[in-house]
């Protein structure tokens, strides 16, 4: 699977009507393409959002962005978010619970979001993800109140790790075997973090896809 992450800052317009329209059409839109998975809208704080979406195929996922591009010039007059970043690659390690199938809607109880960016400066990123999946992946997958975690190739050495938990205490807990896990047994890869965002997932949709384990 082939995962599409960008960041935006909102400039125009307020956070709510982005997202209810997102919530209205654009989720709607996608998930009627050919090779969906799964779409989340995050809300970072700030004025800043992510949204994250998978696809079975690397084209399916280019495709994806044309889609994206276009709803936001459709709704430029009321709303501008310029793009922060963007990652892309394949989802080397990931997990993912059934509650993650479940819709999400604007005024629905919000899961917690933690994205996080690496670089290695040692060992490969083939390495890396053999241990995260062998070692780490299915421990998580098992901790209370777990949603869903992937980790995904962006290329030049760099890795994304997005994980999506129940509430803010199931957060805590996360990130704290996280860094564990991180400073305890990935220590000769070097990884310096890039990225550290944090926010709350406002949107969702997905396809049954996404409980298929992707493994290293």
């Amino acid at each position: 699977m082939f995962a599409s992450m960008r960041r935006y800052r909102l400039e125009r317009g307020s956070m709510a009507e982005l997202a209810y329209r997102i919530d209205d059409d654009f989720a709607q839109q996608l998930a009627a393409q050919p090779g969906f998975v799964s779409y989340e809208l995050i809300d970072c704080g700030f004025g800043e959002f992510m949204t994250m979406s998978i696809f079975v195929a690397l084209e399916q996922a280019e495709a994806s962005r044309e889609l994206a591009r276009r709803w936001a010039d459709e709704h430029r007059e009321d709303l501008e978010f310029p793009r922060l970043e963007a990652a892309h690659g394949e989802i080397l390690v990931g997990r993912a619970a059934k509650g993650m199938l479940e819709e999400t809607h604007v005024g629905s109880p919000r899961k917690s979001v933690a994205i996080r960016r690496y670089r290695l400066h040692a060992g490969s990123v083939g390495e890396l993800m053999h241990r995260l999946d062998a070692a780490f992946a299915d421990r998580f997958g098992a901790m209370e109140g777990f949603g869903a975690w992937h980790v995904f190739d962006c290329g030049g050495g760099e890795v994304l790790w997005i994980s999506f938990v129940r509430d803010h205490a199931a957060a805590e807990e996360s990130d704290d075997r996280a860094f564990q896990f991180i400073t305890e047994e990935l220590r000769d890869f070097r990884l310096e973090r890039r990225v550290a965002l944090r926010g709350d997932l406002i949107v969702s949709r997905a396809r049954t896809e996404l409980l298929e384990p992707a493994r290293a």
